[in-house]
């Protein structure tokens, strides 16, 4: 009976010594640090239904930790979008012309938490024409072509923009003219100057932005800021022959209807040739554009978050 009892006294401290040790042994694993969120999220509009969004990446990519980004929209039933990391750009379907939507992205570690700083914007999607109402390319004449010198970005009755002449110059909200200059004006400008003679002064009030974009593409320009923060006025005018501009140019209008009270905002591509912007041969040289067209008024594209 002794060597029974000292055999179980030994192995219960064998026993109490092994637990000890694995106590002792024991680590406790900390969590993965929450990763820093993507910023300077801008955006685009390419068409009525899809907005291209882009974002400066998160410093924390590099970190073992690192997992990806998820996307959130509103208003509407839009899932959380993940996103994988690496990933600066993306294109957001299924939206509607008019809606502005809240886009934010968050950066997740592998642990699925969540950045608390995000990249943000609110951004509306625009129609895109590159036809006008007769189905052809939008291409508006000098002032010594039978064809129309005027455009009118959008008409509300054909659902598509216009090339019209002088006599419908109420119409107009730009207007090329060619004598001794090839400048692309706003119709109030041409009227006030008396450079066309409208038999109807134009009903549309249209400004130009004094911001001008060098490219050959609408998707090129981002914006992170609404339109209506820019610095618009109906005197701003284009220098087509500008040898600057030969490789294509952006610029942004916004124009009043009659009787409205807010803006329709616009982006016009003006497409280069082989020799600049006016394309063709004298007395038919013209300028061909593609239209960004927000046919909603008092919508900016963009507009701040708080």
């Amino acid at each position: 009976m002794k060597f029974k009892s000292i055999f179980w006294l030994a192995s219960f401290l064998l026993a109490f010594w092994v637990f000890s040790a694995c106590e002792e042994n024991s680590t406790t694993t900390e969590p993965n640090p929450t990763v820093a969120g993507p910023d300077s999220m801008k955006a685009t509009s390419l068409n009525e239904t899809t907005v291209r969004l882009r974002w400066k990446l998160s410093p924390d990519e590099s970190k073992t930790y690192f997992k990806d980004y998820v996307l959130y929209i509103s208003p509407g039933a839009f899932a959380p979008r993940i996103i994988p990391k690496g990933t600066n750009t993306i294109d957001v379907t299924g939206l509607s012309d008019g809606t502005v939507y809240t886009f934010e992205l968050r950066a997740r570690n592998v642990d699925d938490k969540e950045s608390v700083g995000s990249a943000k914007i609110q951004w509306s999607p625009a129609y895109r024409f590159t036809k006008n109402i007769n189905d052809e390319a939008i291409r508006v004449y000098e002032t010594a072509s039978q064809f129309g010198s005027g455009l009118q970005l959008y008409d509300p009755n054909s659902g598509k923009p216009r090339t019209l002449k002088v006599a419908s110059g109420e119409f107009w909200n730009l207007g090329v003219y060619t004598k001794g200059e090839a400048s692309l004006y706003t119709a109030n400008y041409i009227a006030s100057n008396n450079l066309y003679n409208f038999p109807t002064s134009p009903s549309y009030i249209t400004e130009i932005s004094e911001d001008i974009f060098l490219t050959n593409t609408l998707d090129n320009v981002f914006d992170s800021q609404a339109l209506n923060a820019r610095n618009f006025s109906t005197n701003y005018y284009i220098d087509l022959a500008d040898p600057d501009y030969k490789n294509g140019i952006v610029i942004i209008v916004r124009t009043k209807a009659p009787g409205a009270t807010d803006w329709n905002y616009a982006k016009v591509l003006i497409k280069p040739g082989p020799n600049g912007l006016l394309q063709g041969t004298p007395d038919n040289r013209y300028i061909e554009c593609e239209i960004s067209y927000q046919k909603k008024t008092g919508v900016p594209y963009a507009k701040p978050i708080n």
